[in-house]
């Protein structure tokens, strides 16, 4: 191949290239440039708190996530109407209604696919829906990161021109990422005993080794046997602390033999957690009550009257329903480590013993 045809082909090569970003990248005609900083989605600024319904739909066509409003929170339908994360919905409706038209793009039907703004279930340059059932807030489809790194190309649904528009809070396409996945944080140092029943019969007696709860000891260890480290013996203690779950379910029903874990706080309210496993997942659910007063420290209010002691007991009483109700009609499930972390027995939390 000679120069000259090495040229001509150079010429023809940025030809097709500077015609294919035109075509792209091309602005609109004189109305769409006037278009240009106007809010992305008319009037939903105004009334973004006012927005009860969105759905997620999936660049291959399949719904992700239908979310609804109920009360004060946002619920996820596929899901069993389990509570959604409110701080990912807040912000992508804050970032919705913040958002404006940079620049007017490409309204040719063939040039979707480039900027990913085509309808979802087209095969193929398809961008994720968003649409408000039951509002008049039109739907949107948002397709890829512009390459200069400014924000988005989306297109508004049943319009043909597509738009550059500023960054745009991350849309995910897994339906657990739309849901509040956080069960409790309770760290050990906020609980005064831990009960672990097996169901052979079996049982782990964990109680804390100082005032502050920041050791455990393991009680009535067989005394020929050396028991691990205090911090070992911590971790089953501090089960409940940050405790996520990675999937969830009604609580319909469950096996007989469930491993039963008694965390008894120090501000009286007793968690029962049922545990069990399942075709390789491994659920749990929790039951809540108040600590019988027996049961509870009786140097903790060894000053309080009679009156005091029946207010404390009615103040538990109604933190346990109110924790009761939003934990009981569920089953979780959560991840293996955190599952075997929970249900040790004895022989887990004794120093090995040595081989002949």
């Amino acid at each position: 191949m000679n120069a000259r045809m090495l040229i001509l082909l150079s010429i023809a090569t940025i030809g097709v290239l500077a015609a294919t970003l035109m075509l792209v990248d091309r602005p609109g005609d004189a109305s769409d440039t006037e278009l240009a900083g106007e809010p992305l989605l008319p009037g939903i600024r105004d009334r973004v708190n006012d927005v009860a319904a969105l759905e997620i739909i999936a660049p291959d066509g399949e719904v992700v996530a239908s979310l609804h409003r109920d009360r004060e929170r946002w619920r996820v339908v596929e899901k069993f109407d389990y509570e959604a994360d409110f701080a990912r919905v807040h912000d992508l409706l804050r970032g919705l209604a913040d958002a404006r038209k940079i620049e007017a793009r490409t309204a040719d039907p063939a040039w979707y696919g480039r900027l990913g703004v085509g309808s979802p279930g087209d095969e193929e340059g398809a961008g994720t829906m968003l649409r408000f059932p039951g509002q008049e807030v039109p739907g949107l489809i948002v397709g890829k990161p512009d390459q200069a790194g400014i924000g988005r190309y989306v297109r508004l649904e049943n319009q043909e021109r597509s738009w550059l528009t500023g960054a745009l809070p991350d849309i995910p396409l897994d339906v657990m990422d739309w849901l509040e996945t956080a069960i409790m944080d309770i760290p050990a140092t906020e609980l005064a005993a831990v009960s672990v029943i097996h169901p052979d019969g079996q049982r782990v007696e964990l109680r804390p080794g100082d005032a502050e709860g920041s050791t455990w000891v393991l009680l009535d260890a067989p005394v020929e046997r050396e028991v691990k480290p205090a911090w070992q013996i911590r971790q089953t203690a501090n089960s409940l602390s940050r405790l996520n779950m990675t999937d969830v379910r009604p609580n319909d029903a469950m096996p007989d033999d469930v491993v039963r874990i008694l965390f008894r706080t120090r501000d009286g309210l007793d968690f029962t957690a049922r545990l069990f496993s399942e075709a390789d997942r491994h659920w749990l659910n929790f039951s809540v009550a108040a600590t019988p007063e027996q049961a509870l420290d009786p140097g903790e209010d060894e000053a309080a009257g009679d009156e005091s002691d029946v207010a404390g007991e009615d103040e538990r009483t109604i933190d346990a329903v109110a924790v009761d109700g939003r934990l009981s009609p569920w089953q979780f499930a959560i991840d293996r480590s955190r599952f075997d972390q929970m249900t040790r027995r004895i022989e887990d939390l004794l120093v090995p013993l040595e081989a002949d």
